[in-house]
């Protein structure tokens, strides 16, 4: 509810959205990996580790044969963006090109510690390209623990695009052909709260013992906005407002019209009823409102914002386009007004 006091005594509130916090896009059209932070474990042993630019536009990362894979694991290869350290993350990159003659995992790394030969923690989500199932993994010195599965078939004629989202202990991975970016082909979430931040980035993954990599990438983003809920609300700002992540996009909390994610996206309150304006004189009063259909609104008046009285005599006029009025007649006198949100 919003509190006016009629002696002209108006209190705002406004919320500016960080839009650009931690935020990297690189779609590769320059033609380098500036920024990017190269990853070889194997280079000190000899392992080849190889990144191009196809047509001037995409980032391409191959590896070689592992020169021990009984030691030192299979041949493997990616790139870190180290200069942004996630804590919430929504990560997501095309795949454009994959050699379809090689078993290899492909995909996102996402809160990334100590990188290197055994050391490397964090989470992943990749895709076995030759078996059809992508993965959610906690990342232990390289070493990946499975927290979902689901299957994920590429066609190699096809580009898709991997979306991976992590806020707290929660993650949600979601995979698109480009074609089509409004209906993911398949989605999987896991929970693991063991690592709460690190930097992000791309790889890959021989999947046999002497096997290489081959992938594209293209159109890589990385910010703070996930959404593991999917109700069109940052997670962050959704927790920030609400405590938790229990409200709906499309639900109203404050009952003022205006659903919860739109609130958010303009940079408002989502929990405090939005007046749009306010006509006194010394006869009338009249309240402007963003309102919602199927609830009810009265006008409420206090002279010492203590005890409230319902103003019978208010009418509620619907003025269109989802903007409604409460007017009522006033004696001139000091007084407190508020809205209250009935069902």
């Amino acid at each position: 509810m919003n509190f006016c006091s009629l002696r002209w005594s108006v209190f705002g509130w406004v919320f500016l959205g960080a839009t650009g916090l931690g935020q990297v896009v690189d779609d590769f059209d320059d033609g380098d990996d500036a920024g990017w932070t190269r990853l070889n474990p194997l280079a000190e042993f000899g392992g080849s580790a190889t990144f191009s630019f196809p047509g001037g536009n995409s980032y391409r990362v191959q590896a070689g044969t592992s020169p021990d894979p009984g030691a030192l694991g299979q041949g493997r290869s990616g790139a870190l963006r180290e200069d942004v350290d996630h804590t919430a993350f929504r990560v997501s990159v095309d795949i454009v090109a994959v050699n379809a003659a090689l078993e290899q995992d492909i995909g996102i790394l996402a809160r990334v510690t100590s990188p290197g030969l055994g050391t490397l923690n964090g989470y992943s989500a990749t895709i076995d390209t030759d078996e059809g199932i992508a993965y959610l993994s906690r990342v232990d010195g390289e070493q990946p623990s499975i927290l979902e599965t689901v299957e994920v078939s590429l066609d190699a004629a096809k580009d898709y695009r991997m979306v991976f989202h992590g806020y707290q202990g929660q993650f949600l991975v979601e995979f698109f052909e480009v074609a089509d970016l409004t209906a993911p082909i398949g989605t999987m979430s896991g929970f693991d709260d063991f690592y709460p931040e690190g930097s992000t980035g791309l790889f890959g993954s021989a999947g046999i013992a002497d096997g290489t990599v081959d992938v594209t990438f293209d159109n890589f983003s990385a910010d703070s906005k996930s959404d593991v809920d999917q109700d069109g609300m940052s997670d962050t700002l959704e927790a920030s407002f609400f405590g938790n992540l229990d409200q709906t996009g499309d639900g109203d909390f404050d009952g003022d019209g205006r659903s919860n994610a739109e609130e958010l996206r303009a940079g408002s309150d989502p929990k405090v009823f939005d007046l749009i304006g306010l006509e006194v004189s010394a006869e009338m009063l009249m309240v402007r409102f963003f309102f919602a259909g199927g609830r009810s609104y009265l006008l409420e008046k206090s002279v010492d914002l203590e005890n409230w009285e319902i103003d019978t005599n208010a009418d509620f006029v619907d003025q269109g386009d989802g903007v409604g009025r409460l007017e009522t007649g006033r004696n001139g006198e000091r007084e407190f007004v508020r809205v209250k949100v009935g069902e």
